[in-house]
């Protein structure tokens, strides 16, 4: 093997100059001293994954794929196999092989057809720069050019030339598309076997097609090993060897992966023979199926098109970017990227409002009004369950998304805060005025695109850092702080909280998984958008589901729609790269609380709760909603529980509906710490004398228990209790 290709150095390094002289029509002028240099030639461009897999190849603009090479920058067998297949007196000739001529006219002539040719390496380098009619005139022209051709360039270049200026078949031009093309790797890489397969090419392209006639190009590569072992260029071990090689040749690439990310990264990037990108085409590729199933799911409900994408939060780069749902679908708008394209991202703007309010001194504890409010502009807004729910807590508020809180919070500092906070994290898409939105701004009326949004939440990850997304691995990542590292925390802890969205979605929603995840859904207005949006540590996705054509979906909500798609990509990611619990920030203390007050619990508030506070946010007094009775408002608190208590249900217990029993069936059998006959009373409505059974009823429920004893009226404190589906 030393020895064949000491010869092929050897020949190459054989390179000579001839007398200059005119330059011909198709060659360098004058006025060039070389060939279309590697560097200078027009290439085509190959963008790749993280992994260095393909994504897609931009082709030259005559539309054929290049990757221009210099001599040295390919296998030493490939030259080698070349001149055994096309040009054995390469190094010996001035241009035209006069020898191969009277060949070719000999063996034609005897069989009555062209069977033969006698061109050389320069001449049909000549014919791939400049092609002319295959006539007897435009033989003569290319012969005459390829003198001077040879009088100008020496050896190695016209060599060189000519291995980056020939066709190799399915619009490769030259050996360094060609390489990458039929097997996958750069032209430096090509074994012997390999290097005789493609040298045997250009003789027909058509004819000795790799993948359309591997038996005929097999045929070819072992004439070409042949020569070479005749010749003395190979010995007996390499050519057996070579011939013993089995060859896989790469199956057609699609048209290309990842489209509307090439296209983001084609804008953003500089030309060259090859791209790198932050993508991973494997998690790319399962996302996009992720995504076709459940779209095949929603079918139903006139949902034709999603996207997704996922982020790495230590870097910001792009993992996955599936813009649609199939790209080649123009029924459907397949070639909009649903991942830049702004639409209306409904409730999922949320979490930035109570962040920006809990970094203003809101507590996670604290209570809202979830009430009928007006606005003198006719604004007048309403939950998503066209209900109201009285006093709830801050935590529950962003956890249930409800709306009414929601705008109660935004009003404390006024649309113009709230902008300014949302652009702080990215969401550029907002151009209008705080004026133009309004305060209904909180609830999604502005349009954001789905990657600004992802990034957004991305930073919520980081603790409140903020640094731009990166398609590119040499991007620049400057960061910023956008908010404190408590409110990111206390905003996670939420969305985190399964406990606290049961009230709305259930404890078995999509959002919960079987590991840290913060999540938040939103639903625009009539249904036309879905958006889903999540987070560990280490990643973040996000996801928006509705049609590019702006028509409504058939009552599709975030947590239906968007959220399984979330899901399922949550556990893809996961299966890839796992993820521990949420950093706690060192200003973080847990305390307890009333669980109805949202202060810290006195001595007859029904039991405490944790909650998660800043160290320079703590609650501030103590609860004041619990008093003691008038009878003892006297006596000095007690510290031991009432003289009467409830023993079933505990606070804060939580019962699930089960779907196969008739909810007829279903009841709490309430029950009291007393010997004696007690009265009760579920939700202030109480329940007939004697009876202590109480049909399951979703929502949150609160009971109480009293008596009669010797002539005084003995009540417990009230117990607070769900009830999910």
């Amino acid at each position: 093997m030393s020895r064949a290709r000491g010869l092929a150095l050897l020949l190459l390094a054989g390179s000579l100059w001839l007398p200059a002289g005119a330059a011909p029509q198709g060659a360098p002028s004058p006025g060039q001293s070389r060939l279309p240099s590697a560097e200078g030639a027009q290439t085509s461009t190959e963008i790749r994954d993280r992994y260095g897999r393909p994504l897609r190849t931009v082709l030259a603009q005559e539309g054929e794929s290049r990757s221009p090479v210099r001599l040295e920058e390919v296998s030493p067998w490939m030259p080698l196999a070349t001149l055994a297949a096309e040009d054995r007196r390469f190094f010996s000739h001035a241009g035209v092989d006069l020898r191969a001529v009277a060949r070719a006219l000999w063996q034609n002539a005897r069989s009555g057809r062209r069977v033969s040719g006698g061109s050389t390496l320069s001449e049909q380098l000549v014919r791939a720069l400049h092609p002319r009619p295959r006539t007897w005139g435009g033989k003569l022209a290319e012969a005459f050019d390829a003198l001077l051709l040879e009088t100008r360039q020496d050896k190695r270049e016209i060599l060189e030339g000519y291995l980056n200026e020939v066709s190799y078949g399915n619009r490769c031009r030259g050996i360094g598309a060609a390489a990458r093309e039929y097997f996958g790797v750069p032209a430096s890489e090509l074994t012997l076997a390999q290097s005789a397969l493609l040298a045997g090419v250009p003789k027909s392209p058509k004819r000795y097609d790799p993948r359309r006639y591997p038996e005929a190009a097999a045929v070819r590569q072992r004439r070409v090993l042949e020569r070479m072992r005749e010749w003395g260029w190979l010995d007996a071990d390499s050519h057996r060897l070579a011939r013993a090689e089995k060859l896989k040749v790469e199956p057609r690439r699609a048209a290309f992966a990842a489209p509307q990310f090439t296209e983001y990264v084609l804008r953003r990037a500089e030309r060259g023979a090859v791209i790198d990108t932050t993508l991973d085409a494997g998690l790319q590729e399962r996302l996009q199926g992720v995504l076709a199933k459940n779209l095949e799911r929603l079918a139903g409900h006139q949902v034709t098109n999603g996207a997704a994408v996922v982020l790495d939060n230590a870097t910001g780069d792009i993992l996955a970017w599936v813009g649609s749902a199939d790209f080649n679908d123009p029924r459907h708008q397949g070639q909009v990227d649903g991942v830049t394209a702004p639409r209306q991202p409904g409730s999922a703007l949320k979490p930035f409002a109570y962040g920006l309010a809990l970094s203003l001194g809101a507590r996670a504890s604290d209570l809202l009004r979830d009430e009928p409010m007006h606005f003198t502009n006719g604004f007048s807004p309403k939950n998503y369950d066209e209900t109201f729910h009285g006093p709830v807590r801050l935590r529950e508020a962003l956890a249930c998304s409800f709306n009414i809180p929601a705008v109660r919070v935004a009003e404390r500092f006024g649309a113009a805060r709230l902008l300014g906070a949302l652009r702080a994290f990215g969401l550029e898409s907002l151009r209008e005025s705080a004026d133009h939105y309004g305060i209904g701004l909180v609830l999604g009326n502005g349009e954001v695109s789905l990657l600004e949004l992802t990034n957004a939440y991305a930073a919520l990850a980081r603790g409140g850092v903020w640094m731009p997304v990166r398609a590119l691995p040499g991007e620049a990542a400057a960061a910023r702080r956008v908010l404190d590292r408590e409110s990111a925390f206390i905003v996670t802890d939420i969305l985190a909280d399964n406990a606290a969205r049961a009230g709305a979605f259930g404890l078995n929603s999509p959002l919960h998984l079987p590991f840290p995840f913060a999540a938040k859904t939103g639903t625009s207005k009539d249904y036309r958008d879905n958006w889903a949006l999540g987070y560990t540590p280490e990643w973040t996705i996000g996801v928006w589901v509705g049609n590019f054509d702006g028509q409504p979906m058939r009552r599709v909500s975030g947590i239906s729609g968007a959220a399984p798609v979330l899901r399922d990509a949550a556990l893809l990611v996961y299966e890839r790269s796992a993820s521990g619990p949420f950093p706690v920030p060192a200003g973080i203390r847990e305390l307890e609380v009333c669980p109805e007050s949202g202060d810290q619990p006195g001595p007859w508030c029904p039991g405490a709760m944790r909650e998660v506070f800043a160290k320079k946010h703590p609650p501030a007094r103590v609860c004041s909603l619990h008093r003691p009775p008038v009878e003892i408002a006297s006596v000095p608190a007690p510290r031991r529980p009432a003289l009467l208590s409830v023993e079933f249900p505990q606070p804060g217990d939580v019962f699930k509906i089960d779907p196969a029993t008739p909810l007829g069936a279903q009841a709490l059998r309430l029950r009291a710490a007393s010997e004696e006959s007690v009265a009760w009373t579920v939700d202030g409505v109480a329940l007939p004398p004697g009876e202590a059974w109480w049909a399951l009823r979703p929502g949150r429920h609160r009971a109480a228990a009293s008596l009669r004893r010797d002539g005084r009226l003995l009540q417990s404190r009230p117990v607070h209790f769900l009830v999910v589906r």
